[in-house]
């Protein structure tokens, strides 16, 4: 783990115990967003015996710290990736088959000072998900 995220940690009044640096290690790991019951399984792999509810309440403290960002897709589940070492991007997924794509670009950057000279909100962030079909399943 960073020295950052320690500090973050710290900031925020929370340790780096073993369940966190679990957490944080396998969303580290994954090149993708995983819903909480994803990183639970892999969790259990690695022979972690975390229940879902810690995961869950770890995640939400991890968002809460900025360290997790979470990411809302078609299919109605929460999924969740680390923000630190990751610029800023948008995803895509499959409406057949799931799939994400992580889309290193953002559309919305440009819009943003247009979107505050119109509506006098400062903004401080976004979300934008694509849907689609995969090569596959077209």
């Amino acid at each position: 783990m960073t020295d950052s995220i320690i500090e973050r940690l710290k900031a925020g009044g929370k340790k780096l115990t073993k369940a966190r640096r679990a957490i944080l290690g396998i969303l580290e790991q994954s090149p993708l967003p995983m819903t909480a019951a994803e990183l639970h399984a892999r969790l259990a792999k690695a022979r972690m015996p975390i229940d879902l509810v810690t995961v869950y309440r770890n995640l939400a403290m991890l968002e809460k710290l900025g360290l997790v960002t979470t990411v809302g897709l078609h299919d109605g589940q929460m999924r969740y990736e680390v923000r630190h070492g990751r610029e800023h991007h948008h995803h895509i997924q499959c409406r057949g088959c799931g799939k994400i794509v992580d889309l290193m670009v953002c559309p919305i950057k440009k819009l943003t000072s247009v979107i505050e000279a119109q509506t006098q909100f400062a903004v401080d962030s976004h979300s934008l998900e694509f849907l689609g079909w995969c090569p596959q399943c077209r």
